[in-house]
């Protein structure tokens, strides 16, 4: 008992090692690649983004102080963290708390110590298109391990959840998506602003939509590398669970994942004793939750996971997500 209280306190340690040096890691996409550029690839690093050089084009010093970027993420995510910590798992709670403090307050010490910026000299510079590729990717590799360790960055992840929670009718992904295109579609301010008054209407259409289309490059590397780190390169999974639980899991699956399940009895060749199989299939980025799910109600079900080459029915190809009742087969 000692020796398992251990271990799954070192674990707890090391996630919590793990989770600081990804924070480390976002702080750098942040402050390093994205805020210098103008970027803003959604949630509330790209608001705090777009705050922050709206501010800078009038006051340098009022935008490194009391709009820093550093400030805004902390600020923004406070009344989120305080509701989640109210109404969601408190493990995950707890773990974004400490990524989004540490986030935040990294990009904080960079101020402070002015650590180097990726910045272009101009929006045709090689140096912008760079920092809007290292910016996705870095962004991309923490979110694909927060997504591993029950964690986020805060945002719109917490949301997410959120909603999720409240409002299970509604298609979150979607929202989260429209959610981040207005940030990034509100990154086009920043080019209007910067722009010299000028009548030409080509050099003012370009100034606009540059850190738009940067920013959508950046936000769509950091979903295609957390996708590939947190699942490979997988777009649907098929679980298959054997468990004595299997009421109990499947009722979990439809209210938390809002996916089907069905149940098929057989027989164990090794035992001649009645095993029950709970076939469920899931979107990819969906596995991690489900694989907790399993372990939390049933540590002694055996599964394993299959590739699915192609999925059609409900959830997967229609906007709305309809879970499909648990059905009983038996096996002839």
């Amino acid at each position: 008992m000692i020796k398992e209280r251990k271990k799954k306190v070192i674990s707890e340690l090391l996630i919590y090692l793990l989770l600081g040096a990804i924070s480390v890691l976002r702080s750098i996409a942040t402050y390093s690649f994205i805020v210098p550029n103008a970027f803003a690839p959604g949630g509330i690093g790209g608001i705090a983004s777009i705050t922050y050089n709206i501010v800078a084009i009038y006051n340098l010093n009022l935008a490194d102080t009391v709009f820093n970027p550093a400030v805004i993420v902390l600020l923004l995510n406070v009344p989120l963290l305080i509701a989640a910590f109210l109404l969601l798992n408190k493990q995950f709670v707890l773990r974004t708390i400490y990524c989004v403090f540490l986030y935040a307050g990294f990009m904080g010490l960079f101020s402070i110590v002015e650590f180097p910026m990726f910045q272009g000299t101009g929006i045709e510079s090689g140096v912008v298109i760079l920092a809007s590729l290292a910016g996705g990717v870095l962004s991309g590799v923490s979110l694909g391990i927060n997504l591993l360790t029950n964690s986020s960055a805060g945002g719109t992840d917490i949301i997410a959840r959120l909603t999720s929670r409240k409002l299970p009718q509604f298609n979150v992904n979607w929202l989260i998506f429209l959610f981040d295109s207005v940030v990034v579609l509100f990154s086009g301010i920043v080019g209007f602003l910067r722009e010299d008054s000028t009548t030409d209407a080509n050099k003012i259409f370009i100034n606009v939509m540059t850190p738009i289309l940067y920013s959508f490059i950046t936000l769509f590397l950091t979903s295609q590398v957390a996708d590939f780190i947190s699942n490979g390169t997988q777009s649907s999974l098929v679980f298959n669970i054997i468990t004595n639980k299997y009421q109990d899991m499947g009722k979990a699956i439809i209210s938390e994942l809002k996916r089907g399940a069905t149940v098929l009895k057989g027989q164990g060749m090794y035992t001649n004793g009645e095993r029950i199989l709970l076939i469920c299939v899931v979107k990819r980025r969906q596995s991690q939750e489900l694989k907790r799910l399993v372990k939390r109600v049933d540590p002694e079900a055996f599964m394993y996971v299959t590739k699915a080459a192609e999925v059609n029915g409900y959830g997967f190809h229609v906007a709305t997500e309809i879970p499909v009742k648990i059905s009983h087969n038996k096996m002839k």
